[in-house]
C-alpha cells in the first residue's frame, strides 16, 4: 500500500493543486489528511471541497476546529486569529459542521495519526524537543505516527535502547526495531526555510518514507492573500518558507 500523506493545507489551493497532481504519478493508494484544511490562506471553501473527494482519511487540526467554533482563539497570535475569524466569515455551515466532525485521532493498518500530539490530542501540542517526543512515543500503540502541526518535516527515532534521535532526511527505511515520529510538514505554509509544498509518502511493503516537495506559484497565493484583506505577513512568509 502506497499513502499519501498531508498536513497543514491552510486555505493555499495553489499549492494544494500542485500536491494533488503529483499523488497522480505517484500510484498512491490512499491520501490521508493530518488536518488544518482552513486557516490563513484565501481559499478554505475551496480547499474543504478538494479535500472531501480526495482524501479517504480526515482528521482535525487546530485552525480547523478553532473555524468551528471547538477550539478557542486565544490559543492563537494575532495574524492566525484574523485569519481564523476570517475564515469563519466566508465558509458554509454545512463546512462548519464538516470541520467540527473530524476526529482527532485515528489508528490505521499498523501506524496512527494525530495532528499534533498524542499527548492530549484536544491541546494541539507541539512537538519541538525530545521532551515532548517522549510523550507521544510512550503512548504509541504502533510502530509509527505521522503528525503535522509545526510546518516543519521531520523524523524522530526512537531506538531499542530509548535513545531518540531525530532526522531531516528525505527518504528513509524503517527498522522493526524502531518506533518513529514523522511530521510530514506543510502543503500550504512550510516553515524550515524551504517554501515548496512538503507532503509525506509511505510505503508499506517497502517500509520506506520519502518526503516530496514540490514547487507552486506562491505570488497567486500571495495576492490572493492580500486581495482578501488578510494580515500581510501571511502572504510575505510564503515566499521564505517561514
Amino acid at each position: 500500500m502506497r499513502y499519501a500523506i498531508v498536513a497543514d493545507i491552510h486555505g493555499n489551493l495553489e499549492a494544494f493543486i500542485e500536491v494533488k497532481k503529483q499523488f497522480k504519478k505517484e500510484n498512491i493508494d490512499k491520501c490521508i489528511c493530518l488536518g488544518d484544511i482552513v486557516g490563513y490562506g484565501a481559499n478554505p471553501k475551496e480547499c474543504i471541497e478538494l479535500s472531501k473527494k480526495l482524501f479517504d482519511v480526515i482528521i482535525a487540526g487546530n485552525h480547523d476546529w478553532a473555524a468551528a467554533g471547538a477550539f478557542a482563539l486565544s490559543h492563537f497570535n494575532s495574524y492566525a486569529r484574523k485569519a481564523v475569524e476570517w475564515t469563519k466569515d466566508v465558509i458554509h455551515q454545512e463546512d462548519i459542521r464538516f470541520l467540527k466532525s473530524l476526529p482527532l485521532y485515528m489508528k490505521i493498518e499498523g501506524f496512527e495519526i494525530v495532528h499534533g500530539s498524542l499527548y492530549h490530542p484536544d491541546e494541539f501540542n507541539y512537538i519541538f524537543n525530545e521532551t515532548d517526543a517522549q510523550k507521544t512515543f510512550n503512548l504509541m500503540k504502533s510502530q509509527i505516527c505521522f503528525i503535522g502541526h509545526s510546518h516543519a518535516p521531520i523524523i524522530l527515532i526512537k531506538d531499542k535502547d530509548d535513545k531518540i534521535n531525530y532526522s531531516t532526511t528525505n527518504e528513509m527505511q524503517l527498522s522493526g526495531d524502531n518506533k518513529y515520529i514523522i511530521n510530514v510538514g506543510s502543503v500550504g505554509q512550510p516553515r524550515d526555510g524551504n517554501p515548496k509544498a512538503s507532503f509525506c509518502i509511505f510505503d508499506t511493503e517497502k517500509r520506506q518514507i520519502q518526503i516530496r516537495r514540490i514547487s507552486y506559484p506562491v505570488a497567486i497565493a500571495q495576492e490572493k492573500i492580500i486581495n482578501a484583506g488578510l494580515p500581510h505577513f501571511l502572504a510575505i512568509r510564503l515566499a521564505g518558507g517561514r
